[in-house]
């Protein structure tokens, strides 16, 4: 029984017969598969009589048609696109809109089924809706598997050499020329500089003082002012005698008391970022000091994996920013305390720049078990 499958489009429509050898591509399709082509005709809107042929008109049609338009969408010339099995049917670009395509004879002596069928010879012109309803019908027939499935369009990309460029020679090679005229223009700029002399540091020259007198000291107020009574070398003013050593060793100044009481001395810092003199605001959200604790939480255990499980309990005062971020933390028992280093030195914020004056921040109390169990509740 013959099998006729159709491909349809507004300007183009691809009829094809032929017979089924018995195969099955898919349980799911109960079509059955046209695998022996017996004819081909292609109709075109406003041709009268179609185009026709056998299988080698059919798979010359397919090939060029779908060379010629990739040459049209790419815009790159290929002289050799037409081969041996593309010299049935040809294409090539009349104008802007018009595009003529050739079917020439089959070549003598060959045993295909069109030259037995005919032996025909047609030149028609499409516009570029035309060819490109043909090149929607050819598309379709490869998407349907249950036609001549051994067919298959080989398309191969453009070898470089047939890409010409856009731009004239002239206007490419300018830039290189003028990078060429711009090094040579600031070389012998750099020739005219002349080389600066280099001249060693030379050690001061101390002026003699004849008269053996001191030339004044400056004033506590600093203004540079000699000293208008100088004294003589030896330290004495005529009508003064010698002290003796004793008198002369310097009286030790007391050392200024400070008027801060002993509560006002600061306590230890902590370690963290905060800046003196801004005071942090507390965050308190119950919803984002709970988003904030789950943070903190899972930053503890990320870091208390990689390292060894501690021997006593620490309780530690941890501040955390409104970005999740561990801006500074207390230790709060004597375990704590003597520990060289806190496990919580890993999440300390490393500042890259500068956090914001007292940022919003939330405090949280964390427990470090001796078994490797966190605790974090609010402060």
């Amino acid at each position: 029984m013959t099998i006729r499958r159709q491909y349809s489009l507004p300007n183009c429509t691809l009829v094809l017969e032929g017979l089924s050898d018995g195969s099955v591509s898919s349980q799911l399709d109960t079509r059955q598969v046209l695998s022996i082509l017996m004819s081909a005709e292609c109709y075109v809107k406003g041709l009268g009589e179609p185009l026709s042929g056998g299988r080698e008109f059919f798979e010359s049609l397919v090939r060029a048609v779908s060379s010629y338009a990739q040459e049209f969408m790419s815009g790159v010339h290929y002289p050799d696109r037409y081969g041996p099995n593309l010299s049935m049917v040809r294409l090539h670009r009349i104008d802007g809109n018009s595009h003529r395509l050739t079917v020439l004879p089959a070549e003598a002596g060959s045993d295909t089924q069109i030259d037995r069928k005919t032996e025909m010879s047609a030149e028609i012109d499409l516009t570029t809706v035309q060819l490109f309803d043909l090149v929607e019908a050819i598309d379709q027939f490869f998407a349907d598997t249950q036609t001549l499935p051994e067919l298959s369009l080989q398309l191969t990309p453009i070898s470089k050499r047939y890409i010409k460029s856009a731009e004239p020679l002239a206007k490419r090679s300018l830039p290189a020329v003028v990078g060429v005229s711009s090094l040579a223009l600031a070389a012998m700029a750099f020739f005219l500089v002349p080389i600066p002399e280099v001249q060693r540091p030379r050690d001061p020259v101390r002026q003699p003082n004849p008269a053996g007198l001191n030339q004044g000291t400056p004033n506590p107020s600093g203004s540079g002012s000699p000293n208008p009574n100088p004294r003589p070398a030896d330290g004495l003013l005529p009508g003064e005698r010698t002290p003796n050593a004793e008198s002369i060793l310097p009286t030790p100044i007391p050392a200024p008391q400070s008027d801060a009481s002993p509560e006002s001395t600061p306590s230890p810092v902590s370690e963290g970022l905060a800046s003196p003199g801004a005071a942090a605001v507390p965050i308190t959200d119950p919803a984002e000091i709970e988003v904030l604790k789950g943070k903190l939480s899972q930053q503890i255990d990320g870091v208390l994996k990689n390292q060894p499980a501690v021997d006593a309990e620490l309780v530690y005062r941890v501040s955390v920013a409104k970005d999740g971020a561990i801006v500074g933390y207390k230790s709060e028992n004597s375990a704590a305390v003597d520990r060289s280093e806190a496990p919580l030195s890993e999440l300390l914020y490393k500042p890259i720049g500068t956090r914001p004056p007292a940022e919003p921040l939330a405090d949280f109390r964390v427990v470090i078990a001796p078994g490797g169990t966190v605790a974090v509740t609010p402060w």
